[in-house]
């Protein structure tokens, strides 16, 4: 369950950031929060006073990211430091990653002369081939 002092300095991080990298968006955002009914927390969020939002708990296996992303390193980047776990940005390059690296190291093990163009050239006719509906090629 999310304590109110954590959503309270979440929303003031979210809040930089969003005005920091995202001015368009905070300045809308800040005119739609001025537009709502009074009794917006009971319409949207279902409970009675807005503080009593501030305990609502996240859907499970949802978490808060918060750009920018460093890149260079997922030890660096807050959003991987705020989940405790890798963020999108980072999740995302390591299934590419993971998902180029392995076709890479089996050809490797099976040619050792192979080099890293030759390795995804085949790559390419394989999955030219597999999209033709051909066989592949060995």
């Amino acid at each position: 369950m999310t304590s109110s002092s954590n959503a309270l300095t979440t929303a003031d991080a979210l809040w930089r950031h969003l005005t920091e990298h995202q001015p368009a968006v905070a300045a809308a955002l800040a005119m739609q929060a001025r537009a709502l009914p009074e009794d917006w927390s009971q319409r949207l969020l279902g409970v009675a006073r807005p503080h009593a939002a501030l305990d609502l708990s996240p859907p499970d296996g949802l978490h808060l990211d918060i750009a920018p992303y460093d890149a260079s390193d997922p030890e660096n980047c807050e959003p991987c430091a705020d989940n405790g776990d890798l963020c999108r940005w980072h999740a995302g390059f390591t299934a590419g990653y993971d998902a180029l690296h392995g076709p890479l190291t089996e050809g490797v093990r099976r040619d050792p002369g192979v080099t890293v163009k030759d390795a995804l050239r085949r790559l390419a006719e394989h999955e030219e081939a597999a999209m033709q509906g051909k066989p592949v090629p060995a």
